[in-house]
Order: C-alpha cells, then sequence, then structure tokens
C-alpha cells in the first residue's frame, strides 16, 4: 500500500520560471552570468522533479537586449524540454524585450503589437499579457489591453485563470525598482475583482515575493539569471550570483500554493529511512495519520 496523504492531489501544476535575460553568442549577462546555462540548469530541475505539469510559464525578460538571436536561443532551450514534459508553454514579454522581434522569432508574426495570448490547460484559464510599455522599463496596459482582458473574463472557467504578467502589481521594498512599478494597480485590481482570477504569476523584481492584489494572491518568481540581495540596504539595488530559483505552483480545487525550488542541485538525503517507508506501507490507509503522526517517548 502507497502512502496516499490527506488531501487530494493538484489539478494543475505549472513551473514558473522568470527572467532569464537570454544573450546569444556566449556572452555573460554584466559579465557574470551564462544566461543560456542558467535557463538550462532551472529547465533541468523541472524535468527531474518528476511532475506532471500543465504548463511551463516564464514572465517575461526572456532576452536581455531584445536581440532576436536570443529568442531563437530560448526555442532551441526550451522547445525539447516542453516536448519531453508534454506541456503548454506560456511566454510574456518584459521590459527588456522588444515586441517585434520577440513576434517574430517566437510567434512568426511581423508586429509591435503586444502577443496577449489565452491558454486552456484542461479547464484551468492561463491569460498572458505583455506589461512592458513600449520606449520604458515600468510597466502597465493600455486600454486596449485592458478591455481585451476585461472580454476574456466575462465568462469563468472551470478551473479558473491564472493570469501572467512581468511587472508584480505588488509593493516591493527597493526604492529603484518602484520607479519600474506597474502604473496602474487599482485599475488591475478592479478588473480582476470579482473574476475566476485565482493567482497572478509575475517576475521582473529578480526575487521570490508574494503578495496580494485585493484578494488575489500574487507569486512571484525569483529570477533564472540573478537574484536581488535582499540583505542588503533597501537603498542599493544589488545582483548576486544565488539563489537562483523557480517556483512550482499547484492549483488546487480550493487553493492555489506556490513552492520555491532552486536551481542549484545541492546534496541530498533521505529525510525518512527506507525501513520506515517500508513499515508505513504495511500499515491500512485509514490508520497511517495515527501512526505516522503519534510521538513516540
Amino acid at each position: 500500500m502507497t502512502l496516499t496523504g490527506t488531501r487530494p492531489a493538484p489539478t494543475h501544476v505549472i513551473a514558473h520560471l522568470s527572467d532569464p535575460h537570454l544573450l546569444a553568442g556566449g556572452g555573460l549577462l554584466a559579465g557574470h552570468i551564462d544566461t543560456a546555462a542558467q535557463l538550462r540548469r532551472a529547465l533541468a530541475r523541472v524535468e527531474g522533479s518528476g511532475e506532471r505539469y500543465a504548463a511551463l510559464v516564464i514572465s517575461g525578460d526572456l532576452a536581455d537586449t531584445g536581440d532576436p538571436d536570443a529568442y531563437a536561443l530560448l526555442r532551441e532551450i526550451v522547445d525539447p524540454v516542453v516536448a519531453r514534459l508534454g506541456c503548454a508553454l506560456v511566454l510574456t514579454g518584459g521590459n527588456h524585450d522588444e515586441r517585434r522581434p520577440m513576434a517574430r522569432e517566437l510567434y512568426g508574426v511581423d508586429t509591435d503589437e503586444p502577443q496577449d495570448r489565452v491558454t486552456d490547460v484542461d479547464g484551468l484559464r492561463i491569460i498572458a499579457l505583455d506589461s512592458a510599455v513600449p520606449g520604458y522599463h515600468h510597466g502597465g496596459f493600455s486600454d486596449d489591453q485592458y478591455a481585451w482582458l476585461t472580454r476574456e473574463l466575462t465568462h469563468p472557467a472551470p478551473h479558473g485563470t491564472i493570469l501572467v504578467i512581468h511587472h508584480a502589481p505588488i509593493t516591493y521594498r527597493s526604492p529603484v525598482m518602484q520607479l519600474l512599478d506597474f502604473d496602474d494597480v487599482e485599475r488591475l485590481r478592479t478588473v480582476v475583482e470579482g473574476s475566476d482570477v485565482r493567482a497572478i504569476l509575475s517576475g521582473h523584481l529578480h526575487v521570490t515575493s508574494f503578495g496580494t492584489l485585493g484578494s488575489v494572491p500574487v507569486l512571484v518568481a525569483g529570477g533564472v539569471s540573478y537574484v536581488d540581495d535582499v540583505g542588503a540596504p533597501r537603498e542599493l539595488l544589488m545582483a548576486v550570483d544565488g539563489p537562483q530559483s523557480w517556483n512550482l505552483v499547484e492549483v488546487h480545487a480550493d487553493q492555489v500554493v506556490a513552492t520555491v525550488v532552486p536551481i542549484e542541485a545541492h546534496e541530498t538525503w533521505p529525510a525518512l529511512s527506507e525501513a520506515v517507508m517500508d513499515f508505513m506501507a504495511t500499515v491500512p490507509e485509514a490508520d497511517q495519520r495515527e501512526v505516522f503522526s503519534r510521538k513516540r517517548t
């Protein structure tokens, strides 16, 4: 008999990565980070988790300078992983991306329009919107984008909606990064209020962070490329090569849970011995909690 736990399994599991800042041609980001190698390491951890993913989400700053070759490199790295996982791929642009080369390389269209898209995965609706403001590094949506999002949310999806945007609509500690905030949080809050949006997945901050937009959780994935050193004084904006991570997002019928997964593969050991696991397998399911939870003196 296997251990079943006390709660049903999630209906959908999402691997949420952000801010790879890819550079083509082998260049190092800020002279320190091999961004292609970092993305490959992150995806190796995604595959190695053994999860059955509904979607792989990368929430912006796909490329560092909008170089078309960087978007081609993204496809080269990501597409085989998505094929092996058999999951949907959801991408959105960030402030370091450029819309026309991104649209050409990733979607085969020649336009400066945002590539906002809806992906349905077994009843879970994932809406990705490009929050980059052309010519600027702060974020926001156009009137057309707000109108489009409002129309999409008119009818609820069977398992609700996950919204993916680059600029996190929460308050971050850094005064410098606050200059690059999402520019109309209250308007976005009004649009999602009362809708079936269950969580917002974002990036931009280069650190794992969590907040709320009204009653909707905002789950920010730490940067794949580099991380903001939150231990430094808030007046400084210090980049650090570590601890890069991504978020494993589990969608349940009644809640959405995010767990941070480090990119670095650390040494591991069994938290429970093989003998304990073998014994628990002999315990009837109805008795497993009593047997496993009771303290022994």
